[in-house]
């Protein structure tokens, strides 16, 4: 006799919950659905959504807790008003599987063809959660593989959707052959299962012969981590430490080769722009080291009377030449507020937010390899970096600050992500964070050197770049697209079925 739903819904949340960091067994998402699966098929489509609503609110509330430590460092959001945010937020992204669930229930079994529109619903209402609205592309199912050696060039081939796809694919099959087990047919579950090693042997097959391209240019580069605590960061009396601290940092990378040194986002805790002392130090670094100096710090233009911030990087390079790239994806309610009409009591309880303003897209830094730079939460988007790279840019450069992030699983997810975005586009990503976890990432989505959490340090290591893009780079999420077309098809034929009209 099989648990209850919720039992098996519940199953599923924890078997999600260990296929990402910091647990990060990925190959537990293979079958991690298989329990959910085996509830809302056939269940009333009411009951499906809100199973599948609560098996992803579960998954959420484990592995997004550590957002409740940046609630925390806010100094608004002590425990236990940080969880009530967080459970805010998980119910809202959890919105995203009940609709998965609610389209299996109401599709209805479909045999075999169910390999082709399980995942397919799957990819479309994850590509709608991280794009629609406030969006949130964490935790995307095919990012459970970012560390296996053998999956890692089916992103190059399909991106990060293509491969939630396959998953889910894998998920299908395995529910099926149970499915089969459980009414007897030892038969059908024989198909099933050659079935599901079929088809795993096939994408291991095609990641096999997928090829990167051929190398182009080799570059040594650097990184610097600073590990000044957030609470620290700004106060006056440690400005001197800091800026000392990076320089010096700076001069030990390059004395190893390193011709592009990267510090995290606002590694400068002041504005470079309106601060000439400053701005004279790190132009003097880059000509005298002979460096392409690449950080952040916050940036402020004035519109008519209204003061904007931006969350900014700047380029200084040795012969004089400077450059600037201000995030264009920022954080909701962090750096913005969605719906702000309807939620204007949020900029009082959320310190900053609200403040910044998004930038405009600009064309990668002129480094000796062009560098396309994401800030942040930007290397989150596969089609950020994918622009960046269809752009011209040979590098990813990654800054960010995961100080707020403290000791938690926050800093291990955001790292799987900027190695995604290397495996996608074939090109290296240089991720430079102020407490860690700082790395550098080969084109092929592999990590050479890493410097962990709360370490004050540098690494240098030599990266190639690519010839030709992927076909990721090249073609794009081909695969949602398909998948909307699958859905969209789908539902015409139930429809048209139901309204068909009857004679007689």
């Amino acid at each position: 006799m099989l648990p209850g739903p919720t039992i098996r819904a519940l199953a599923s949340s924890f078997l999600l919950v260990l296929a990402f960091p910091r647990p990060d067994l990925g190959i537990v998402s293979l079958f991690a659905l298989v329990p959910l699966l085996s509830v809302i098929e056939g269940a009333p489509r009411i009951r499906a959504f809100f199973t599948g609503w609560l098996t992803a609110f579960v998954w959420y509330f484990i592995s997004l807790n550590w957002i409740s430590n940046s609630l925390l460092l806010s100094g608004n959001f002590p425990f236990p008003l940080n969880q009530l945010a967080i459970v805010l937020l998980c119910s809202i992204l959890a919105l995203y599987t009940g609709l998965f669930a609610f389209i299996v229930a109401a599709i209805g079994p479909l045999g075999r063809w169910s390999l082709v529109v399980y995942p397919a619903a799957w990819v479309t209402v994850e590509f709608l959660r991280s794009w629609a609205l406030a969006p949130f592309p964490w935790l995307l199912l095919g990012s459970a593989f970012w560390k296996y050696p053998s999956v890692l060039p089916l992103f190059a081939l399909t991106g990060v959707y293509g491969v939630s796809f396959a998953v889910v694919v894998v998920n299908t099959s395995i529910h099926r052959v149970a499915v089969s087990l459980g009414s007897g047919d030892r038969r059908q579950a024989a198909i099933w299962a050659s079935i599901t090693s079929g088809v795993v042997a096939a994408l291991l097959l095609v990641a096999s012969i997928t090829g990167n391209g051929d190398d182009d240019q080799q570059i040594k580069v650097g990184v610097v981590q600073g590990n000044y605590e957030q609470k620290v960061k700004w106060e006056e009396s440690y400005r001197d430490d800091v800026i000392s601290t990076y320089i010096s940092l700076t001069r030990k990378a390059v004395s190893e080769g390193a011709s592009i040194v990267v510090w995290p986002e606002t590694a400068m805790p002041l504005y470079f722009q309106v601060e000439p002392a400053l701005a004279d130090r790190l132009r003097e670094l880059a000509r005298e080291e002979e460096v392409h100096l690449v950080f952040g710090s916050d940036a402020f233009d004035i519109i008519g009377r209204k003061l904007i911030h931006y969350n900014r990087a700047y380029h200084l390079s040795p012969t004089g030449q400077e450059e600037h790239y201000d995030k264009v994806r920022l954080v909701p309610f962090g750096e913005y507020v969605p719906f702000k009409g309807l939620l204007p009591f949020v900029e009082k309880v959320v310190p900053g937010a609200g403040e910044f303003a998004a930038g405009r897209w600009t064309a990668p830094f002129d480094t000796p390899v062009r560098s396309g730079v994401l800030i942040c939460y930007e290397v989150s988007f596969p089609g950020l970096s994918r622009r960046e790279v269809a752009d011209g840019a040979g590098i990813i450069l990654n800054i960010t600050n995961d100080a707020w992030f403290g000791r938690s699983w926050g800093p291990y997810q955001h790292l799987a992500m900027a190695s995604l975005r290397a495996a996608e586009n074939g090109v290296p990503v240089v991720r430079a964070a102020n407490t860690g976890i700082s790395a550098i990432v080969d084109r092929k989505g592999r990590q050479i050197k890493r410097l962990g959490l709360f370490e004050k340090g540098y690494i240098v290591a030599e990266v190639r770049t690519r010839t030709e893009p992927t076909f990721y780079t090249r073609w794009g999420n081909l695969i949602v697209y398909l998948s909307v077309i699958v859905i969209l098809f789908v539902v015409f034929q139930k429809l048209a079925k139901r309204f068909k009209p009857k004679y007689g």
